[in-house]
């Protein structure tokens, strides 16, 4: 049986804050496997980012990790959309790159074992460590942890090293929103401000909780693994000198909102 998650100091309440890392997973089940054709591509995973992220549980932050493959069934899906459906869905029929997956299509049976026995365990889990932290602080923060390769819409703009999605100050406010910015651009990252991600379901959803706030932060692949442009591909290793160097800018941004939290300088709201 494949492990869902991964969780770091689930019972430590040093910060109002909760990390999750929801498309850095790679494992599949042997029934999917077996169910996919031979030339299929899981491309555009969050690659890499529970080793970029190391550190997190260091400096004492609540951490989630999913370990399953977005393909498997994607948590940040609204289960109440169409369950029969390709891309944009809990369990895709193709890849990001529209081309099939599978040698038959999924049965509803097949793709509501996944919606049972992973989705729906991840979310209870995530659910559960938001509530304790609500709690113990009175708020929450959850922070959700994404990487990509090129925009996924057409933008006259130079595309930014990192975009933050907070449903345009929905599901935290613009202070807020500004506090993250300010955090990566003293770093020399370019940020951009909800295009074209403005936080998917996980950050919407629990972001419209009482006294839970929530912000998506997507870093361009060519920040952290490669300076080059990335097909449809599965990767298996980074540029040395670009992800050490990213690992280090990340480490002095939350380095800085921990030092932030511990001083009692930061409410999110």
């Amino acid at each position: 049986m494949v492990k869902n998650y991964h969780i770091h100091n689930g019972t430590l309440n040093r910060f109002p804050v909760v990390i999750d890392l929801p498309h850095s997973g790679t494992r599949i089940t042997n029934e999917m496997t077996k169910a996919l054709l031979p030339n299929a591509i899981l491309a555009n995973t969050d690659w890499f980012l529970k080793e970029l992220y190391h550190f997190l549980p260091e400096m004492g932050f609540t951490v989630i990790e999913n370990n399953l493959n977005r393909y498997l069934i994607d948590p940040n899906r609204d289960p109440n959309e169409d369950l029969t459906g390709d891309y944009y869905h809990l369990v895709y029929a193709k890849n990001t790159f529209g081309h099939p997956l599978y040698k038959r299509p999924l049965t509803s049976t097949e793709i509501n074992n996944r919606l049972m026995g992973f989705y729906q365990p991840y979310h209870d889990q995530l659910q559960q460590l938001l509530e304790n932290k609500r709690n113990v602080f009175g708020s929450a923060l959850l922070i959700d942890l994404h990487s990509f390769a090129e925009y996924t819409h057409p933008s006259l703009n130079p595309t930014a090293d990192i975009v933050l999605g907070n449903d345009f100050n929905r599901t935290t406010s613009k202070k807020t929103f500004n506090y993250f910015q300010r955090l990566f651009t003293q770093r020399q990252y370019s940020v951009a401000n909800n295009f074209p991600f403005r936080g998917g379901y996980i950050t919407r959803h629990y972001g419209s909780q009482k006294g839970i706030f929530s912000i998506q932060i997507e870093l361009r692949y060519k920040k952290y693994i490669e300076d080059r442009y990335f097909d449809e591909e599965i990767l298996t290793h980074w540029d040395p000198i670009i992800f050490n160097h990213a690992q280090l800018q990340l480490q002095q941004v939350f380095k800085t909102l921990a030092s932030d939290l511990d001083n009692g300088q930061l409410f999110f709201n």
